[in-house]
């Protein structure tokens, strides 16, 4: 800040401001899941929230899975609850598990 000559030079107090982190925290001990080495003879189970075309791009997905690996089982969305309210829940990775599920595709899209 300037001041014009003969002006006596004004202070502003410091303010303090106390800042708080709206999203919370919670410590990151695995950054990733393992990674299979194979795909060959896995199963592989898709979920989808509904958001955008999942009835086009997990078949084009599946396909392009399938012919690279043919022992490849993929059990589709439509088995699952789809919605993101309806496949975050313990009932939904229990119903994976029964299917015996290696890995997981989804947010395939939007």
């Amino acid at each position: 800040m300037t001041n014009e000559p003969g002006e006596r030079a004004r202070t502003i107090p410091a303010v303090a401001l106390d800042v708080h982190n709206p999203t919370g925290s919670c410590e990151v001990i695995q950054r990733h899941a393992r990674r299979l080495t194979d795909l060959n003879a896995k199963t592989i189970c898709e979920l989808s929230n509904g958001s955008w075309d999942d009835q086009r791009t997990f078949p084009f997905i599946r396909k392009l899975l399938q012919s690279r690996f043919p022992g490849l089982k993929i059990v589709p969305f439509s088995e699952f609850p789809i919605g993101s309210e309806r496949i975050d829940n313990d009932s939904t990775i229990e119903m994976l598990l029964q299917k015996g599920c290696d890995a997981l595709i989804t947010g395939n899209a939007a």
